[in-house]
């Protein structure tokens, strides 16, 4: 929510029109919209990227659709977390589907601006009754499924963490676990134990990475330890945020990105075996 009480929403329809109304009747109610999608693969990163307090999800749109996109972002972020949803929709027929999801409201179009400030009525009483979220404990051990079993991973055990296919795929020491988590709920469970998002695809262990090596002003990779010359890329977005997180010592009469000296360390990791962002053992894209 923003400092002068305003809702903040993002807006998933595939109709550019249908987008534009339900924006207008939004600013009516008071309602600030910060992005417009055309899918569900993009309403679901907009909702990571931009953490509004209000989702507008049409039902019928590439991608996942609306409801399974109510699905991912609930088994993503359990109850009470993230945006409130409101399905606005030509079709009756997932009301049911809709209300199971824990949805705010269900709204047929053409939409008025009567049931458009009902809704966001609604919202509002939500979310002024959610309880205020707790800091995330460290996560001393993570149970993941193995077989018909679960199997306790120490954090410090993990290298890395990638999302790939709908999945996260976590690399250990002794092999890599598959879980059905979003990569933002690790991210929150795993942050207190040391571990960085460099990328929207990377969860990355800080206290594992041995270097960060340039590729070039604004191409970077965390070069890890663990035996294998395994890099993850960190986002030109995100390099900031990775040097903040550690102690971060300038180059003497060195550039932006470092001196002389760091490029030279570039060139002797590019003529090792394997190196670059580009490797497979591990680097993932």
């Amino acid at each position: 929510m923003s400092a002068a009480g305003r809702l903040r929403a993002v807006i998933a329809d595939d109709e550019s029109g249908a987008r534009a109304h339900l924006r207008a009747l939004l600013l009516g109610a008071g309602v600030q919209t910060v992005g417009e999608c055309e899918s569900g693969g993009a309403a679901l990163e907009a909702v990571e990227a931009m953490g509004p307090d209000l989702l507008c999800l049409d039902v019928r749109m590439p991608g996942p659709d609306g409801i399974e996109v109510g699905r991912l972002l609930r088994a993503g972020v359990g109850a009470g977390v993230g945006p409130e949803v409101v399905f606005t929709t030509g079709y009756a027929d997932y009301a049911a589907a809709a209300f199971e999801l824990d949805a705010a409201d269900y709204l047929l179009k053409p939409l008025s601006a009567a049931r458009v400030g009902e809704a966001v009525r609604r919202v509002r009483a939500r979310l002024a009754h959610r309880p205020r979220a707790a800091p995330a404990p460290p996560v001393p051990r993570i149970f993941v499924p193995a077989d018909e079993h679960h199997v306790a991973v120490a954090p410090e055990g993990i290298q890395y963490v990638e999302a790939r296919d709908g999945v996260s795929l976590i690399h250990t020491d002794a092999g890599v676990r598959v879980v059905r988590v979003s990569l933002s709920r690790l991210q929150r469970l795993l942050a207190p134990c040391g571990f960085i998002r460099t990328h929207r695809a990377y969860l990355v262990n800080l206290y594992r990475v041995r270097a960060l090596v340039p590729w070039s002003r604004h191409v970077h990779s965390a070069l890890l330890d663990g035996g294998k010359e395994t890099h993850v890329p960190v986002a030109k977005s995100r390099l900031a945020a990775f040097r903040s997180s550690v102690i971060w010592m300038a180059q003497a009469g060195g550039g932006r990105d470092g001196s002389r000296a760091s490029r030279e360390g570039g060139d002797r990791l590019r003529r090792q075996p394997g190196a670059g962002p580009g490797n497979r053992r591990g680097s993932g894209r």
